[in-house]
């Protein structure tokens, strides 16, 4: 009985140190790179578009959209995501998990799926586009949770340039009657049009997919490896952009008042 629990404490301690050797750091680190993270970070960073937008959406001031953007760059710390990941990919992935997520992404359709993801203008030259059903589209976001978080720190910037404008008089709606209300709707339909206008860039992205790599990144989302990669991505990425959310309110304040005040 001694020598088994011996034999088992043996075995124990085997596989606790293979976890945490250098050969599966570097596959992490491979998958990390495979995968397209920095490029995720980066679109993080800047989750308001500098495009001209429509409808409430266009009343933004182009200023406050930099604004907002430049104080969340500020505010998302890169390194702070990739060794979170390391962490979340370490406890729940094995070395043969590792090894398919990144011979996926390292596969041809895998990197034109890390093109389209980063952002990127995917070459379709001898490729038929064709199938771009909104069903697919929508399912592959939610089995990969991209931009997920983008949309979730772009809504909280936002919301708070928009209370503490308000809060400084920058409109001068404090002389209407309801004005709260007022602001409170505009807010509501901004932070609306908001939402749609990045799952809209969510399936612009994956809609320069062909078909066949459309259904072949879906079944990679789906597989265990897969789902465990995608969904510890997807966590980190946004409790990141919960934390940087979270410090937006004092960081926007000043530099909101110095535009109100700016105003003629």
């Amino acid at each position: 009985m001694k020598t088994s629990r011996i034999a088992l404490l043996a075995i124990t301690l085997t596989l606790a140190a293979c976890n945490s050797m250098p050969g599966k750091q570097a596959d992490i680190d491979a998958v990390m790179t495979a995968s397209g993270l920095d490029a995720q970070i980066a679109l993080l960073n800047k989750p308001l578009s500098t495009e001209k937008m429509d409808g409430p959406l266009a009343m933004i001031p182009d200023e406050w959209i930099s604004l907002v953007n430049n104080t969340i760059a500020e505010s998302v710390k890169p390194e702070e995501i990739r060794n979170q990941l390391r962490t979340e990919l370490g406890k729940n992935m094995s070395g043969p998990d590792l090894n398919a997520v990144q011979a996926f992404y390292e596969s041809d359709i895998g990197k034109r799926v890390v093109a389209a993801e980063s952002g990127k203008k995917v070459d379709n030259t001898g490729i038929q586009v064709i199938n771009n059903d909104r069903s697919t589209l929508d399912a592959l976001a939610n089995a990969t949770g991209y931009g997920k978080a983008v949309s979730q720190l772009a809504q909280h910037g936002l919301s708070d340039a928009v209370d503490v404008a308000v809060k400084n008089g920058c409109f001068g709606l404090d002389q209407f009657p309801f004005a709260s209300m007022l602001v409170g709707v505009i807010k509501k339909n901004q932070l609306a049009a908001l939402r749609e206008s990045v799952n809209s860039v969510v399936r612009q992205r994956y809609a320069q997919l062909s078909s066949e790599e459309q259904t072949a990144y879906l079944k990679f989302s789906q597989s265990t490896p897969g789902q465990k990669f995608l969904n510890a991505r997807s966590s980190v990425m946004q409790d990141s952009a919960q934390r940087a959310g979270s410090a937006l309110s004092s960081q926007l304040g000043d530099e909101v008042k110095k535009i109100c005040t700016a105003k003629p």
